[in-house]
């Protein structure tokens, strides 16, 4: 299955003899280098892969470690006359009729609160099983008939999986990120703050100084992808100084 799209990224159902229909997921490789690094499994001078290997990867791993993402059935290429790989398409289970947490929201805004307690909870989650998702806003979380209680994420490709020495410096951009990246027209910051210490209360494994310090940070600023897998990997931002200090 794969067809030339013109676009960069093509999400879309797609239904075969009469079987229950996948999630496709479809991206063109635009670049030169981009097709080449993906036709020898090359990885870019950052450390990660071009964004659909990344999430091919990514989500592969994390399928063996939890349900609390679709499943990923299988995947494929289309490679140009000289062999180079120019497409690369991901075959997922198809949640029909389910929702993102953000179309969600515009339809239930009164339901924010809840909504912030299940995201940040299925944050933890993810975590408690070594997958940092650094991705992880309301667009990103789906559900089923407004169930709370049973959210999936979607969307690994910006993730972190493994052993992870800085997880209240991980903990501290994932929640603020929920908040910065659009959950912030619905709730108040002084509300999702309070969420949030209930949320903490009784987690003696976090480090609330260093929590505190990305927490406060990046729920005013954005991070970029190379920046955000430096959390986990170094505890340290390229935007914070070397005392600790936003800088």
């Amino acid at each position: 299955m794969g067809r030339k799209t013109g676009k960069t990224r093509v999400t879309q159902p797609l239904r075969v003899n009469g079987t229950s229909p996948l999630f496709i997921k479809t991206s063109t490789l635009d670049s030169i280098p981009s097709r080449v690094r993906a036709t020898l499994g090359l990885k870019r001078r950052s450390g990660l892969y071009d964004w659909a290997l990344e999430e091919l990867c990514n989500h592969a791993e994390a399928q063996t470690r939890t349900d609390l993402i679709p499943k990923l059935f299988g995947y494929g290429v289309i490679r140009q006359r000289g062999g180079l790989v120019n497409e690369i398409f991901l075959n997922y289970e198809n949640l029909a009729g389910w929702m993102d947490g953000y179309e969600w929201l515009r339809k239930n805004p009164s339901n924010v609160c809840r909504f912030a307690e299940a995201g940040l909870a299925l944050i933890a989650q993810l975590n408690a099983k070594g997958i940092y998702h650094l991705d992880l806003w309301a667009g990103n979380m789906m559900l089923s008939d407004g169930d709370l209680e049973n959210l999936k994420a979607i969307d690994l490709e910006n993730c972190f999986i493994g052993e992870n020495r800085y997880t209240s410096e991980t903990l501290g951009f994932q929640f603020a990120f929920l908040y910065q990246h659009q959950l912030n027209e619905f709730i108040t910051e002084t509300i999702y703050d309070q969420i949030v210490e209930s949320q903490l209360a009784g987690w003696k494994a976090i480090q609330k100084d260093r929590f505190d310090l990305f927490y406060k940070h990046f729920k005013h600023h954005g991070a970029d992808r190379k920046e955000r897998h430096l959390i986990p990997k170094t505890g340290h931002l390229m935007q914070l100084n070397a005392d600790g200090r936003a800088g």
